[in-house]
């Protein structure tokens, strides 16, 4: 008589399936491995033309040393220290890692409502880190999390479990009710009417549906104590969500200047989902530092985001998608997806006019592979900025954006965005000039040779 377990296989069918996925874990770690870590402690590039995130050209023939996970030479000629870990560029171009302003590495579906109702959270959290290195090798080596548990993926970043970029988390979107993080179905109760019990996925960090001073001060409070580096709030109407209109304005000004000084008490600052004029002003005017989305702006709020000098973080890619198909009765997200387009031209056009301060973030989340996208933000930005404008967004201005988080700045070792000594070293290398032509970038799979981020190697193809 055989003996069985649980499942009803016999033993020796379960230990070969034991054995299977066990060796298929230790090759997906092997795969997931950086190309050379740390350790190696000396890295020096040579023959390549470097750009240094600020400047308007390259520097012709240079050489960069790397040392431990921070550039500490960029010069005509360095000696070769003994030891070093000598790579050719081969004449190719160098400039920092890229960087997103606006990602949610925890949306890893096309549906945020069967996501919140359908997915168990381990599956969502391994999704998420094949989001992180897809990220990472698309050329982006810092990004800001602008809504959802990131906490954990950040965590398994820095410690070198799984390879990503870093990551600034904002934790759970703070969201009044029936505001754009109000995910809830039609017939289920507000806890805090009904008394009833919080949806899981609502305690794991994603949202925080909160109305008043009191509870929009707990919930800021509750995402800082879980290590959000600044805080996400809804400040009007959104597409993806079902019960709030675009036009609508959401938080009264009260509500919004307690998240502000929520995060000022901790030395960072808040940044708001906004479409609208009157969302924009308000949130300006209550302190909000970073407007994002932002493509029903007027000119009266564009020159408020200009005199407040708070940061715009737009997505102009938007455009780029298929539009809908007007010969056919639209649903309310797709009427609201088209009045957001219609804007997009126009948001841009001022925020060039009052030369105001640009972020490159993208939004992009859901099924995996959609990644991608977040690179045609320079396809679509060449409309308005030259593809080295784009490149600056992308890499020195969104570093400045995101050292405005203060002392809870968690990266703070190294400068980030720039090619210069004591800077990280966070560094791409591409064939072709990106900095006259975007598609370089875009292209990655063709002209992407070489990525390193914080001193480790996680692709070089420059020998192929």
């Amino acid at each position: 008589m055989q003996t069985f377990i649980a499942s009803h296989r016999p033993v020796s069918s379960n230990l070969n399936a034991f054995r299977t996925l066990i060796n298929t874990i230790c090759l997906c770690l092997a795969l997931l491995a950086p190309v050379t870590s740390r350790a190696e402690n000396l890295t020096l590039i040579r023959n390549v033309n470097v750009w240094d995130g600020t400047s308007d050209s390259l520097k012709q023939g240079y050489s960069v040393l790397i040392t431990g996970n921070l550039i500490t030479a960029v010069e005509k000629e360095i000696d070769t220290p003994e030891d070093a870990v000598i790579i050719d560029g081969k004449g190719q171009t160098l400039i920092p890692g890229l960087s997103d302003a606006h990602t949610h590495f925890a949306q890893t579906s096309p549906s945020i409502t069967g996501m919140r109702n359908d997915e168990n959270w381990m599956y969502v959290g391994i999704k998420s880190a094949l989001t992180a290195k897809h990220f990472l090798m698309l050329g982006f080596t810092t990004v800001r999390d602008l809504g959802g548990p990131s906490f954990g993926v950040k965590q398994a970043i820095d410690e070198g479990l799984i390879p990503g970029p870093r990551i600034y988390p904002s934790g759970a979107f703070i969201s009044q009710t029936s505001g754009h993080g109000d995910f809830r179905n039609y017939n289920e109760p507000n806890r805090v009417i009904a008394g009833g019990p919080v949806m899981p996925m609502d305690q794991q960090d994603w949202f925080y549906l909160v109305d008043g001073k009191a509870e929009v001060r707990k919930a800021a409070r509750e995402n800082l104590r879980k290590g959000a580096t600044q805080l996400k709030v809804m400040a009007g109407g959104g597409i993806a969500s079902d019960y709030d209109p675009i036009h609508s304005v959401q938080f009264a000004p009260e509500e919004i200047k307690a998240a502000v000084e929520a995060a000022k008490d901790w030395d960072t600052y808040v940044a708001v989902h906004a479409y609208t004029e009157k969302s924009i002003i308000r949130a300006l005017e209550a302190g909000v530092k970073s407007i994002d989305h932002g493509q029903l702006i007027s000119e009266e709020a564009m020159k408020l985001v200009k005199e407040k000098d708070a940061w715009l973080v737009p997505q102009s890619h938007w455009g780029l998608r298929p539009a809908p198909d007007l010969s056919k009765k639209l649903s309310d997200r797709e009427k609201k997806s088209l009045m957001v387009r219609e804007g997009i031209n126009r948001e841009m056009t001022l925020a060039k006019k009052y030369k105001v301060n640009l972020a490159y973030g993208t939004d992009v989340f859901g099924s995996l592979g959609n990644e991608k996208r977040a690179l045609n933000e320079f396809t679509s930005r060449v409309k308005w900025f030259t593809p080295l404008e784009v490149l600056k967004q992308a890499t020195s201005e969104n570093a400045r954006l995101f050292a405005m988080s203060g002392k809870l700045n968690p990266y703070t070792e190294g400068k980030l965005g720039v090619i210069e000594p004591g800077a990280y070293a966070d560094i791409l290398i591409y064939s072709g000039n990106p900095l006259i032509e975007e598609q370089v970038v875009v292209n990655y799979s063709q002209n992407l040779k070489f990525i390193m981020k914080d001193g480790e190697i996680f692709k070089n193809v420059l020998d192929d």
